[in-house]
């Protein structure tokens, strides 16, 4: 389980309120399975210039952002709708080469190519429930500068599995989601807001998120503009050029943070 963050930000002197042209991407490094854990899952992916977080079946995260690269280089522009539809197939043609040998095959295929005509509601039904077990945020930069961000999963109330989040400009998947959503609810976060500001918002609902059982105290984050970005890790909390360094958040907590009331006793 985990908890992987993404927020669109302006780096403008005077930010516009709807033209976003910077991502921060953030994520524990907590892997769980049934038997076993480690703290050394590493979430965030950099691809080129395709940025991700991952939660969920890592493996599955890496097929579909491998499959996006491809279709990405075969668009003409990098507007929204080329940027999304490529992203649509990507996930679509993952979607059904693991529904193929995960579900149809096993189950319904009882000769190689023949599945009975009696099973085609049951297939229909599971091909529309079916869920690969990942979840993905993922961005790249429009032509213009404009960072475009999408949520690759389910999301209730909605179909299709590719969700443009241009607006409200933030999203938190995995098991910490919930106590991040409020965080940044609570904080106001926008995709008008600075970088500085914008990442201290997701560190703070990072630090929140840590009160599920499956998310850990350490923090990795992306910071990217269409002509840079930035890693910081544990090992690398500071690089020349990013707007903060992982040290510099630490210390804007203790400021900024929610406080502690046991003055006011137990």
């Amino acid at each position: 389980m985990t908890i992987g963050i993404g927020v669109l930000c302006s780096s403008n002197i005077r930010p516009h309120p709807t033209r976003p042209d910077g991502i921060i991407l953030m994520a524990d490094t907590m892997g769980s399975t049934d038997t076993d854990s480690t703290p050394e899952l590493h979430k965030l992916c950099v691809e080129d210039d395709i940025y991700a977080v991952c939660a969920g079946k890592m493996e599955f995260a890496s097929e579909i952002i491998s499959v996006f690269k491809q279709e990405l280089a075969q668009i003409p522009s990098r507007t929204l709708g080329n940027v999304w539809e490529a992203l649509n197939r990507a996930v679509h043609e993952h979607r059904m080469a693991h529904f193929k040998w995960d579900c149809l095959v096993p189950r319904y295929s009882f000769t190689p190519g023949a599945i009975f005509e009696s099973q085609h509601q049951n297939v229909v039904n599971d091909w529309q429930q079916y869920d690969s077990g990942t979840s993905l945020l993922i961005s790249v930069f429009h032509h213009s500068g404009i960072a475009l961000l999408f949520l690759v999963g389910p999301v209730q109330g909605a179909d299709g599995w590719v969700h443009s989040l241009q607006y409200p400009g933030y999203w938190a998947i995995g098991s910490g989601a919930p106590n991040a959503f409020s965080w940044l609810n609570f904080r106001c976060q926008h995709l008008g807001l600075t970088p500085k500001q914008s990442i201290y918002h997701a560190y703070e609902a990072r630090i929140m998120a840590n009160m599920a059982p499956t998310v850990n105290r350490n923090v990795e984050m992306l910071v990217a503009f269409a002509n840079r970005h930035y890693v910081l890790t544990a090992e690398k909390p500071e690089i020349e050029g990013c707007p903060v360094s992982l040290p510099e958040l630490k210390s804007l907590y203790g400021k900024f943070g929610p406080q502690n009331t046991n003055e006011l006793g137990h």
